[in-house]
């Protein structure tokens, strides 16, 4: 039985504005599967329930990777600042509704996932994995404000566990694997394992 928090509009707010120097080329618009991450990560927010879905750019110009994706792509000027920048930003375009943070590199994150931190109870519920929480998460209207206050060299992930005793655990392993470096991608470009949809 649905909690009916689901009656809520919820935004994604895909934070996609850093320039991915470990990786060596914008992970952004790395293919997998002929689909790239942000494309990849637009289409499982979409398949969670999310009707708007804002992305923030920085370093990598995103506007003709997302163009037929029906999204909001937000500039972030500051983007160097750190990944507080981009989910203020990011958090100030959402207005006041509920924010669902996701990133594009965690490419085992399906829409059943995400599905799950929507309808899980409290004002904050986020992924929790590698016995501790972080992102995705998702965050009430109330709750969303915190982003638009985050330091520049803060993410979502320290507040949530600095503020663990507020936060609903949904059990994510998958969510642990992300992508970063160049033999990462190498090693998954080599592999017979392929992202989940």
């Amino acid at each position: 039985m649905s909690s009916g928090r689901t009656a809520l509009v919820t935004t994604a707010l895909i934070p996609a504005a850093g320039r991915s120097a470990r990786l060596g080329q914008p992970k952004q618009l790395v293919r997998l599967r002929g689909e790239t991450l942000i494309a990849r990560a637009v289409r499982v927010a979409r398949e969670a329930g999310c009707a708007r879905i804002i992305v923030v750019e920085g370093a990598v110009p995103l506007a003709e990777a997302v163009a037929s994706l029906h999204v909001e792509l937000v500039p972030c000027a500051d983007w160097e600042r750190g990944p507080g920048a981009s989910l203020r930003a990011g958090a100030k375009a959402a207005g006041d509704d509920a924010v669902l943070v996701l990133l594009a590199d965690q490419w085992r994150v399906t829409g059943a996932h995400l599905r799950a931190l929507l309808d899980a109870p409290g004002s904050v519920a986020a992924a929790f994995y590698a016995g501790a929480l972080g992102v995705p998460a998702r965050f009430d209207p109330a709750s969303a404000q915190v982003l638009r206050a985050l330091a520049d060299g803060q993410g979502a992930k320290a507040w949530l566990r600095h503020e663990a005793f507020r936060v609903t655990p949904v059990p994510m392993p998958e969510a642990e694997v992300d992508l970063d470096t160049a033999a990462q991608l190498a090693d998954l470009q080599c592999s017979s394992e392929e992202p989940q949809t």
